[in-house]
């Protein structure tokens, strides 16, 4: 019974250890975790800043054409030619915008999909360290059971052999 106790202790033993490992590792997983929130509230500051310069240049691009109108036509030209370069800075602006947009979409789903996994085989292995555990003790209740069984039958037939052996001898 000793030796079942110390064998049972020191697999409750491994499995605090599995179970700690386990923790660190969930553990170092929130970290990243918060390290990626934290990159996705500074891109979301950048985007907001990328807007107000976007609004900005609308707001200029506003006035150039206002201007447009009021002065002769060489001036007209030459602030054509400032509002074309405007236009395609914004646009290129815009498309930084959804390419960066797009690019940290797929990022943050791929970093979820990995968590996912490893969560998922984090999750696996807890499982089956407990049905391990689960059947060990099963086990050890069934051979308790046999001994116990096994001791009654011999204290039974110990009780017979002393009741034959203090029983008189019939004399002849």
């Amino acid at each position: 019974m000793r030796r079942l106790k110390d064998k049972y202790e020191s697999q409750i033993s491994d499995l605090e250890h599995i179970t700690s490992t386990t923790q660190s590792k969930l553990n170092v997983m929130k970290e990243r975790l918060t390290d990626v929130e934290a990159d996705n509230i500074r891109l979301r500051g950048s985007l907001k800043s990328l807007e107000r310069q976007n609004e900005d240049i609308e707001k200029v691009s506003s006035r150039l054409k206002g201007e447009r109108d009021k002065v002769e036509e060489v001036i007209r030209e030459e602030f054509s030619e400032r509002l074309v370069l405007l236009e395609e800075e914004n646009k290129n602006l815009k498309t930084d915008l959804v390419e960066t947009r797009t690019r940290h979409k797929l990022e943050l789903e791929r970093t979820e999909k990995s968590h996912e996994i490893e969560m998922g085989d984090v999750q696996g292995r807890i499982t089956s360290a407990f049905s391990k555990r689960d059947e060990l003790i099963r086990e050890l209740r069934e051979k308790e059971g046999a001994a116990l069984a096994r001791a009654d039958h011999l204290e039974a037939l110990l009780i017979k052999q002393r009741e034959e052996l203090l029983k008189p001898i019939p004399k002849k």
